[in-house]
Protein backbone atom coordinates (compact mmCIF):
# COMPACT_ATOMS: atom_id res chain seq x y z
CA UNK A 1 0.00 0.00 0.00
CA UNK A 2 3.15 2.18 0.70
CA UNK A 3 4.95 1.63 -2.01
CA UNK A 4 1.61 2.26 -4.46
CA UNK A 5 0.92 5.41 -3.27
CA UNK A 6 4.61 7.13 -2.80
CA UNK A 7 6.70 4.40 -4.73
CA UNK A 8 6.82 7.72 -6.95
CA UNK A 9 9.25 9.55 -5.47
CA UNK A 10 11.37 6.65 -4.31
CA UNK A 11 12.70 3.48 -3.74
CA UNK A 12 13.99 3.74 -0.66
CA UNK A 13 10.93 3.25 1.88
CA UNK A 14 11.55 3.18 5.37
CA UNK A 15 10.48 2.66 8.77
CA UNK A 16 12.56 4.86 11.64
CA UNK A 17 12.48 5.42 15.39
CA UNK A 18 11.50 3.88 18.17
CA UNK A 19 9.85 1.05 15.86
CA UNK A 20 12.75 0.22 13.77
CA UNK A 21 15.20 0.44 17.14
CA UNK A 22 12.65 -1.34 18.97
CA UNK A 23 12.29 0.50 21.95
CA UNK A 24 8.56 1.32 20.80
CA UNK A 25 5.58 1.47 23.53
CA UNK A 26 2.30 0.56 22.83
CA UNK A 27 1.50 3.95 22.26
CA UNK A 28 3.96 5.06 20.38
CA UNK A 29 3.71 5.91 16.55
CA UNK A 30 5.03 4.74 13.50
CA UNK A 31 7.30 6.90 11.55
CA UNK A 32 7.67 6.35 8.00
CA UNK A 33 10.82 8.31 6.26
CA UNK A 34 10.82 8.16 2.38
CA UNK A 35 14.34 8.46 2.08
CA UNK A 36 15.17 10.97 -1.30
CA UNK A 37 18.56 11.93 -2.76
CA UNK A 38 19.32 15.73 -2.04
CA UNK A 39 19.24 16.40 -5.33
CA UNK A 40 15.02 15.18 -5.50
CA UNK A 41 15.01 16.65 -1.89
CA UNK A 42 15.38 20.14 -3.83
CA UNK A 43 13.16 19.48 -6.20
CA UNK A 44 10.37 18.38 -4.18
CA UNK A 45 10.74 21.63 -1.81
CA UNK A 46 9.95 23.44 -4.97
CA UNK A 47 6.94 21.59 -5.90
CA UNK A 48 6.09 21.67 -2.08
CA UNK A 49 6.06 25.43 -1.57
CA UNK A 50 6.85 27.14 -4.99
CA UNK A 51 5.08 25.33 -7.49
CA UNK A 52 3.79 28.53 -8.89
CA UNK A 53 5.55 30.89 -7.50
CA UNK A 54 7.67 31.60 -4.46
CA UNK A 55 6.24 32.17 -1.08
CA UNK A 56 6.03 35.65 -0.01
CA UNK A 57 9.16 36.56 2.37
CA UNK A 58 8.70 36.65 5.91
CA UNK A 59 5.22 34.48 5.24
CA UNK A 60 4.35 31.11 7.48
CA UNK A 61 4.78 29.09 4.24
CA UNK A 62 8.38 30.23 3.85
CA UNK A 63 9.44 29.89 7.30
CA UNK A 64 8.16 26.36 6.96
CA UNK A 65 10.05 26.05 3.71
CA UNK A 66 13.14 26.91 5.61
CA UNK A 67 12.64 24.97 8.01
CA UNK A 68 11.98 21.76 5.84
CA UNK A 69 15.42 23.41 4.15
CA UNK A 70 17.45 23.24 6.96
CA UNK A 71 15.86 20.16 8.48
CA UNK A 72 15.98 18.09 5.53
CA UNK A 73 12.26 16.73 6.00
CA UNK A 74 8.66 17.62 4.31
CA UNK A 75 6.17 16.80 6.64
CA UNK A 76 3.10 14.97 5.58
CA UNK A 77 0.86 18.37 4.69
CA UNK A 78 3.58 20.00 2.98
CA UNK A 79 3.97 16.93 0.76
CA UNK A 80 0.38 16.65 0.37
CA UNK A 81 0.36 13.23 2.33
CA UNK A 82 -2.36 13.97 4.83
CA UNK A 83 -5.10 12.00 3.55
CA UNK A 84 -2.36 9.09 3.33
CA UNK A 85 -1.18 9.36 6.62
CA UNK A 86 -5.10 9.34 7.82
CA UNK A 87 -5.86 6.22 5.40
CA UNK A 88 -2.44 4.64 7.20
CA UNK A 89 -3.58 5.27 10.97
CA UNK A 90 -7.00 3.62 10.48
CA UNK A 91 -5.65 0.79 8.52
CA UNK A 92 -2.69 0.34 11.31
CA UNK A 93 -4.57 1.32 14.16
CA UNK A 94 -1.73 3.61 15.38
CA UNK A 95 -0.32 7.00 15.29
CA UNK A 96 1.53 7.83 11.96
CA UNK A 97 4.38 9.91 10.42
CA UNK A 98 5.15 9.76 7.13
CA UNK A 99 7.51 12.48 5.57
CA UNK A 100 10.09 12.99 3.25
CA UNK A 101 13.53 12.81 4.59
CA UNK A 102 16.95 13.95 2.39
CA UNK A 103 19.57 11.47 2.68
CA UNK A 104 22.29 12.65 4.83
CA UNK A 105 20.39 14.99 6.26
CA UNK A 106 19.98 15.39 10.21
CA UNK A 107 16.19 13.48 10.19
CA UNK A 108 18.49 10.77 8.23
CA UNK A 109 19.21 8.84 11.56
CA UNK A 110 19.47 4.82 11.38
CA UNK A 111 18.54 1.99 11.94
CA UNK A 112 15.74 1.60 9.28
CA UNK A 113 13.50 -1.38 8.29
CA UNK A 114 12.93 -1.51 4.90
CA UNK A 115 9.17 -1.36 3.41
CA UNK A 116 9.11 -4.15 0.98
Amino acid sequence: MIREKVGHLSDDIVVQGSRAKGAAKPTSDIDFAIRVSPEKFNELIKDSFSKVKAPNPGSAKEKTMLHAIETGKIQSGEAKLSKFRELLQQELGMDVDISIIKISGPFDDPPFTPIK
